[in-house]
């Protein structure tokens, strides 16, 4: 017979509640089976996460510090433990191990845990620390930084929303004179000034609004919009400032501080400006190279935000305890005391295992419940689960409860031990030999010993550490003591068999689940969960915060301003742009003196002078041609070459002598309106005397 098929058969022969036969064969194939366990659990302790078979130094506590006598010098499942035990035991203070209520008493809901007197089964895993000299962590700071942090990242939002109103405010105190522009005479916009006055600003409409131009074959417009939707993003982000009189030159320049956008902006614009300003065609493929390069940029924000999102889950969840939800694959206690390697054993033996998280009801029939101490039943679940046990054939398992329920079929309790032998025998198997540290023995309820279907009993005396009775169509197991359900339990020969056998006399036993303090203490709602945790005071402040947020976004903090334009496609553009910078510097006399220039050496080449120099002629040659008085056009003549040498650079011989090196000084409002005025003149002798035809075009 083979090894799988003699462990099959001893598995049979155990799950229909018989005990082996006490033959060769028999013991052989019980062999085979302790062999088959043995290897599951050095398997499973194999694993660094459970550090007290893999650390000389782990710091046991002094209920765990009991099993060092059983686990003697040498471990060939846990083969740092016993170093581990050659250490004094260390009494290990935990905020996580208070936390969890204790086991036993009754909860903050009024039902009665399974047991009467706390029974703490230590720390968890990560909280494992043996103190010395070289290495004392102090957590009661932890509130305090947690406190600033929150502080902190208040003050630096509300010192944004101050900085944006300072500076919008700040923005609007420009004299009044600015807001007042030259009009033209009243009449409705016509249909091409709307759309241009409808700027869009949302990117992703205007992301969207390109590939839709691009789909109809308008490449300009499609180009304009890709190239608009990346300057809203950077404007978006405080990397650049939108503004009517700022080129694309001066926005490259903005993002000098970042040397990686501004490589990539300079060939979007580099291509972009080749079809505004007619150089290239507008076609699709320079409409693909611009998108292509666009949509990185703009998506960035989202993508970094997306891959901060990912990381502040994924580090929130490193230390994710499975108790809460009930799972077992996150990473359970992998301490001594706990049970999360159990669990693994179980599930290498065949069995669907799990610690239990929803609240206890109506199990199924192939199912058994393991009770241990801290588990919160009340009186009406306990008579629902001996109900299950009697009508459906469940299995209950009570491991260690101080205090077992009140159940007329049970009749047992639990008393301590005098007994100080640690070997366990039980008397369905002669060769199975486990340990368990002493401490206590179960008893009938009138003091009598037990007897039992099956029974583990203790050292010469024979105590009773455990019993196997039957209750109507089930099975229930009842154990003195919780420590053999527990990860270093496991590392003691045959323990781990032992409970398996306990397990298996169910004989339609196919799922395991753990019931301990954390069963059924989720909330049952969000609400409730927030409650209990004391989170409100921080989600009521979060929610402010994005109330700040959107009054910050979707209301105006400053007077409304037009939309600028949509684009430039023109160098008239330009010379307007170049006009309100003019304007912003209140340089009229400036901008007078160069067009005065311009239009003196225009009207010296359309008008005839008789080889005669100097304004003089100049007059006459224009008032011949004009029709006005010839002392009013040497009027307008001489104005314009004062204001023509005022706007002389300061280093020119040209300037005044007073001017050189000196700034020129901004001009009032009287003074713009006279250098208008002479700009309008001059404008009126280059029409009178130049060539007109029909076709002509002003701009």
């Amino acid at each position: 017979m083979s090894r799988r098929a003699r462990l099959f058969a001893a598995l049979v022969a155990l799950s229909a509640g018989a005990p082996l036969a006490r033959d060769a064969r028999a013991e052989d194939v019980e062999e085979n089976v302790q062999e088959n366990v043995h290897w599951s659990v050095r398997d499973v302790l194999e694993d660094d996460r459970y550090r007290f078979c893999h650390e000389d130094d782990y710091p046991l506590t002094p209920e765990e510090h009991a099993w060092c006598p059983i686990i003697a010098g040498s471990s060939d499942v846990c083969p740092e433990l016993p170093a581990a035990c050659k250490l004094p035991p260390v009494e290990l203070s935990s905020s996580a191990a208070s936390g969890r209520g204790g086991r036993g008493g009754r909860d903050a809901s009024g039902k009665h845990r399974a047991g009467g007197a706390p029974t703490d089964r230590g720390p968890s895993e990560d909280e494992r620390r043996r103190p010395g000299p070289e290495m004392r962590v102090d957590l009661s700071g932890m509130s305090f930084l947690a406190s600033a942090l929150f502080i902190g990242l208040l003050v630096v939002f509300f010192g944004g929303v101050i900085h944006a109103l300072l500076k919008n405010l700040l923005r609007d105190r420009a004299p009044a004179e600015e807001a007042k522009e030259e009009r033209a005479p009243a009449r409705g916009p016509t249909p091409e000034e709307t759309a241009r006055r409808e700027v869009e600003t949302d990117v992703q409409r205007l992301l969207a609004r390109a590939r839709s131009h691009a789909a109809r074959g308008d490449y300009a417009r499609a180009i304009d919009d890709a190239y608009a939707a990346l300057l809203r993003r950077l404007d978006g982000d405080g990397l650049i400032e939108i503004h009517p009189s700022r080129t694309n030159g001066d926005y490259v320049r903005s993002l000098r501080e970042r040397p990686d956008l501004k490589g990539a902006m300079r060939s979007i614009v580099r291509d972009v400006e080749g079809v505004q300003f007619g150089v290239t065609p507008p076609s699709e493929p320079i409409f693909r190279a611009v998108m292509d390069r666009v949509v990185p940029l703009v998506s960035r924000g989202l993508a970094l935000a997306l891959v901060a999102f990912g990381l502040s889950a994924a580090l929130s969840c490193v230390s994710c305890t499975p108790h809460a939800g009930g799972g077992d694959e996150g990473g359970g206690d992998r301490s001594p005391s706990g049970t999360q390697a159990v669990l693994e054993v179980l599930k290498e033996q065949g069995f669907k295992a799990r610690r239990r998280g929803e609240a206890l009801a109506a199990p199924d029939r192939g199912l058994a419940l393991v009770v241990l101490p801290g588990a919160a039943i009340d009186d009406a679940t306990w008579k629902d689960l001996f109900a299950w046990v009697r009508d459906k054939g469940g299995t209950l398992f009570l491991a260690g409860l101080p205090r077992l329920p009140d159940e007329v079929e049970l009749g047992l309790r639990v008393a301590q031990d005098a007994e100080t032998s640690t070997a366990l025998a039980a008397d369905w198997s002669r060769g199975l030999r486990a340990s368990l540290p002493p401490g206590k023995r179960l008893v009938e309820a009138n003091g009598d010993e037990p007897e039992d279907l099956y029974m583990i009993l203790r050292g010469e005396s024979s105590s009773t550490a455990g019993v196997v009775r039957r209750l109507g169509q089930g099975k229930v197991v009842v154990v003195a003591d919780d420590r053999l359900v527990s990860n270093v339990s496991l590392a003691a020969p045959d323990n781990a068999q032992l409970f398996l056998d306990l397990l298996r006399f169910a004989p339609y036993a196919t799922e395991v689940e753990i019931v301990d303090e954390w069963t059924g203490v989720g909330a049952e709602t969000p609400f409730e969960a927030v409650r209990e945790a004391n989170l409100w005071p921080v989600i009521a402040q979060l929610f402010l915060l994005l109330a700040l947020l959107y009054l910050w976004k979707g209301s105006a903090f400053a007077r409304l301003r037009d939309p600028p334009a949509a684009g430039r496609r023109a160098f008239a553009d330009h010379a307007r742009a170049l006009g309100l910078a003019y304007r912003r510097a209140r340089a009229s006399r400036h901008a007078a003196g160069l067009y005065a220039s311009w239009a003196l050496d225009r009207l010296r080449e359309r008008v005839h002078r008789s080889g005669r120099r100097g304004l003089i002629p100049l007059a006459e040659a224009i008032a011949a041609r004009t029709g006005r008085p010839e002392a009013e056009v040497m009027r307008v003549l001489v104005e314009a070459s004062g204001a023509r040498e005022d706007a002389a650079p300061a280093s020119s011989l040209r300037a005044p002598e007073s001017a050189r090196g000196a700034r020129p000084s901004p001009r009032s409002r009287d003074g713009a309106a006279a250098d208008l005025e002479l700009v309008r003149e001059l404008q009126g002798f280059l029409d009178a005397t130049g060539q007109r035809t029909s076709d002509r075009k002003t701009t």
